[in-house]
């Protein structure tokens, strides 16, 4: 069976299982690490080529059904340009917009075109999760399928990031830091996606603990230290990516 039966195959929320199990089992060691981002903070992720490879091809996957899936019209465009300061529209629950169950539009910032791979993965995830969700699922489950199809979308930008030459974004950065540290739902729920909707806030009430977590990491190891922030814009800092700058050449 191949990747795209594998997706094509599996109901939502096991798709969104799958996938946060990948990035679990690709959590940077730094030790054997070849490629490499850093936070505005000046944290490092890093991850060895095969992990990378392994996110790379997860986006080969998506990128297949997004091609061959019949019942789902994909509209793939650029957009305008998002400053760092006003990043809304750049996350990927404002940029991919969902018309139907088969039609959807897919816009990547137009100073990112590198993560178009990032949005599209994101956006087939959610195509699944609206065509396959139980409508009576419960808060818990619709942040999850959320934070999986998220965990898709930090795939693409890592490989955008370290293979394919693509530029910091220290709010879309966060992501793949956020899903290292094991924060991602609450991302998910404290950082306005508007997919959650009202469960965003149940999800919060119910996990006031981990959201608290999420926040204080955030303040404290992924931003900048406030007496510092001088030294440098956030997303400065040395990247250290691969050579490849297309599909073809990392396959190498």
């Amino acid at each position: 069976m191949t990747a795209l039966d594998v997706v094509r195959r599996m109901s939502a929320g096991r798709l969104a299982a799958r996938l946060t199990a990948a990035a679990i089992l690709a959590t940077p060691a730094i030790g054997r690490a070849q490629y490499r981002i850093l936070s505005p903070g000046a944290d490092t992720l890093a991850w060895s080529a095969a992990e990378v490879r392994a996110m790379l091809d997860t986006t080969r996957a998506l990128r297949a059904d997004l091609e061959q899936d019949p019942r789902v019209a994909y509209q793939l465009g650029f957009g305008e340009r998002v400053a760092e300061a006003e990043p809304d529209s750049a996350f990927p629950w404002n940029a991919v917009r969902p018309r139907s169950d088969s039609t959807v539009v897919v816009l990547t910032p137009g100073n990112l075109r590198e993560a178009d791979r990032a949005y599209e993965n994101y956006a087939v995830i959610r195509m699944h999760v609206i065509r396959e969700r139980d409508p009576d699922a419960p808060c818990d489950s619709i942040v999850a399928w959320e934070a999986g199809a998220v965990s898709a979308f930090a795939d693409g930008w890592i490989a955008a990031r370290t293979l394919f030459g693509g530029p910091p974004f220290a709010p879309l950065d966060e992501i793949a830091f956020a899903r290292a540290a094991g924060h991602l739902p609450a991302l998910v729920a404290d950082r306005g996606d508007r997919v959650a909707g009202a469960c965003a806030a149940e999800w919060a009430r119910a996990h006031a603990g981990a959201v608290e977590e999420y926040r204080t990491w955030r303040e404290t190891a992924f931003l900048p230290d406030r007496e510092n922030a001088a030294s440098g814009p956030p997303g400065t800092g040395e990247d250290a990516g691969g050579e490849p700058s297309s599909d073809e050449e990392a396959e190498g």
